[in-house]
């Protein structure tokens, strides 16, 4: 179809990967359609064909940089399924550990150096303050605390996992490797101080909100499949 006008936003930041939008506008400068173009192949479900079950975990934990633990953990649950094998409770406390020391640097890599800048941005600067450095140079604390807070999670994954980034230690059946004391005790001094930093971004997102109510009632607000996964009448990610 001909169009009046073609904007092309390439590359698109701030995403894990490679990607960029075209939009098409008619000649009324409304738009006529648009397309989200992510140029990936990751080939996981061909070349792991063949491979021996107890290596999936260590392969299929490659698939992201922002999740990782998540596809370790659910390798593992598939192969211990398909075994017919429980983990121990330990184990089971120590995977849940380790993805909530996920959970921990992930989310606040997304807000903080993903959706903050955008959220945070003043008009009246220059769009170079749009972005991550831009909010270093205006909010040099809280993005150190950002920081700290990302670093946190990034410790426990190591501390139980084996790894900072792609884990190792969840085997079919249990955990490769137990906890020291000591690093026991240094996770707890980590959490402590996670904790007051979260504490410090709820602050900010009831403030931000309170500012430009309206906006955050409607911005990406549309009907969708997406469910949340509860346990208990709470949020659950393990299980």
């Amino acid at each position: 179809m001909a169009t009046a006008k073609t904007i092309t936003i390439d590359p698109v930041t701030r995403v894990e990967g490679h990607g960029k939008i075209i939009i098409d506008l008619d000649d009324q400068g409304g738009v006529a359609d648009a397309v989200f173009s992510v140029a990936e192949f990751r080939g996981f479900e061909k070349f792991c064909r063949g491979r021996m079950l107890w290596d999936m975990p260590t392969i299929t934990n490659r698939i992201c940089g922002f999740c990782p633990v998540s596809h370790h953990l659910a390798s593992v649950k598939a192969t211990e399924s398909l075994l017919g094998v429980e983990p121990p409770p330990a184990a089971t406390k120590l995977r849940e550990l380790l993805h909530m020391g996920q959970v921990i640097h992930s989310h606040a890599l997304h807000f903080f150096f993903c959706a903050l800048p955008d959220s945070m941005h003043n008009p009246k600067n220059p769009v170079s303050h749009r972005s991550l450095f831009g909010l270093m140079q205006t909010n040099p604390t809280m993005m150190t605390n950002a920081i700290r807070l990302r670093k946190a999670g990034q410790e426990i994954v190591y501390k139980v996992g084996g790894a900072r980034l792609h884990p190792v230690s969840c085997i079919p059946g249990g955990m490769s490797k137990g906890l020291e004391y000591i690093d026991r005790i240094e996770m707890f001094k980590l959490v402590l101080t996670a904790v007051k930093i979260a504490k410090m971004g709820v602050d900010l997102v009831k403030d931000l909100y309170a500012k430009d109510t309206e906006n955050y009632m409607t911005f990406a607000s549309f009907p969708s499949l997406y469910m949340g996964l509860s346990k208990d009448n709470q949020l659950e990610l393990y299980d």
